[in-house]
């Protein structure tokens, strides 16, 4: 089963383009994706006539734009890849274009572009992100094509599931790829209750994420072989988004991956996440949001959420 056969690439005509265009390319020639399409978004395309009359070839603003996109998409993708390629030029606002189009393709994963230092605001990726309906590849700006460890942050929820069984049948996890299981845990304040010291209980909280883990290897034993637990203790005032950056780092992963619940637009407005917390503190490796298709909660259901 292959969870990774249609992606939408959103192009900004920035510098950040060559990088999105480039990792695209990595990713279709270590995996089985079937189609890919790249896509950008213009706000107006209404040109006055008398300045179309003075480019060449008779060409509309959208065909022009279209013709360079391709040229640059050639030249990342050779003759040999296997992924069919689209490239598309549409008018309207990026987010509402991005996320319509990805409905009508029936998009598996969306993937856009975190700018920190390059021109733009980077604010869609944020955006999609707030939207809830579709999975999210970020690929920072100057990301070098690799892709040899994975951490997959687990709380052991059926999102944190997902994402491992989305990400094991993505193609992407070639045999060679090693994945770390990456858990935060804190130990409740309720153990003075029950007659027990610190130590033991954070002892009780390690055994308990391992009887867990094992649990998750019998439900995929593929993953017996190449995956590792990886335990993280969280404090009381640990920001558990920059824990699990930081996890990441150490481990030198290639890619962070996570299960994030749907929000409702409001909801997202007023609520912070753990994903966004992620998200806030990750400014130089790809990252993965997997979201379950077709589920929004709503903004009572997102108040009791801790993501």
């Amino acid at each position: 089963m292959n969870t990774l056969k249609r992606i939408m690439v959103g192009l900004d005509l920035s510098e950040m383009d060559d990088t999105l265009i480039r990792y695209t390319a990595f990713l279709c020639s270590i995996s089985e994706i079937e189609k890919v399409y790249f896509i950008h978004a213009e706000k107006s395309l209404d040109i006055p006539a008398e300045i179309l009359e003075g480019m060449p070839n008779g060409m509309t603003p959208d065909e022009k734009i279209r013709v360079a996109m391709e040229e640059k998409v050639r030249s990342y993708f050779g003759s040999e890849s296997q992924a069919k390629i689209e490239v598309q030029v549409v008018e309207g606002s990026p987010l509402k274009e991005l996320l319509h189009w990805s409905k009508v393709k029936q998009i598996d994963m969306v993937v856009v572009g975190r700018k920190f230092h390059m021109r733009g605001s980077g604010v869609l990726a944020q955006k999609i992100l707030r939207s809830g309906r579709v999975s999210v590849m970020f690929v920072p700006e100057n990301e070098d094509p690799i892709l040899n460890h994975i951490m997959v942050s687990v709380d052991f929820s059926e999102y944190s599931m997902m994402a491992l069984d989305r990400i094991l049948h993505s193609a992407l996890t070639r045999p060679e790829v090693n994945i770390t299981c990456l858990h935060v845990y804190q130990v409740p304040t309720g153990y003075i209750t029950l007659g027990m010291s610190y130590e033991d209980f954070d002892e009780r909280m390690q055994g308990f994420a391992r009887d867990k883990f094992e649990q998750v290897l019998s439900r995929f034993p593929e993953l017996r072989d190449r995956a590792t637990l990886r335990l993280v203790k969280q404090e009381n005032e640990d920001d558990v988004g920059e824990l699990i950056v930081i996890e990441a780092k150490r481990a030198r992963a290639d890619m962070l991956v996570i299960g994030a619940k749907g929000k409702s637009a409001a909801a997202l407005f007023v609520l912070g996440s753990v994903t966004e917390k992620i998200l806030r503190h990750n400014d130089d490796m790809p990252m993965i949001v997997y979201k379950k298709e077709k589920e929004e909660i709503g903004f009572l259901d997102a108040l009791l959420s801790g993501d």
